[in-house]
């Protein structure tokens, strides 16, 4: 990902259990030092083993250039509670660090 782009991202869960359309709630986590940043509901596109999930610009020009975790938490079946492994998405720098019209 490059700061100040708006990219989407598509994460894949390689099981056949895990179906995010049945999800009670999902949740995509980018974490990077003391900023966090949360998408849900609305802000995601779920497939039965996808989530998608847009950035905008002020989003990504709130990271620094190094590396972000991210991490996508559900609820389902009253109270349940699954997440997968922390991965970590490369943040490349940008020549105009700020928003584009």
């Amino acid at each position: 990902m490059i700061r100040g782009t708006t990219p989407t991202f598509k994460f894949k869960v390689n099981s056949e259990s895990v179906d995010f359309t049945k999800a009670d709630n999902v949740y995509v986590t980018f974490s990077q030092g003391t900023t966090s940043l949360t998408k849900m509901g609305g802000e995601l596109t779920l497939l039965p083993n996808e989530v998608d999930v847009y950035l905008t610009q002020e989003e990504t020009l709130g990271f620094a250039t190094s590396c972000v975790d991210v991490q996508i938490n559900w609820t389902y079946d009253t109270n349940k509670r699954a997440s997968t492994q922390i991965a970590s998405v490369n943040i490349g720098r940008n020549l105009i660090n700020e928003v584009l019209s």
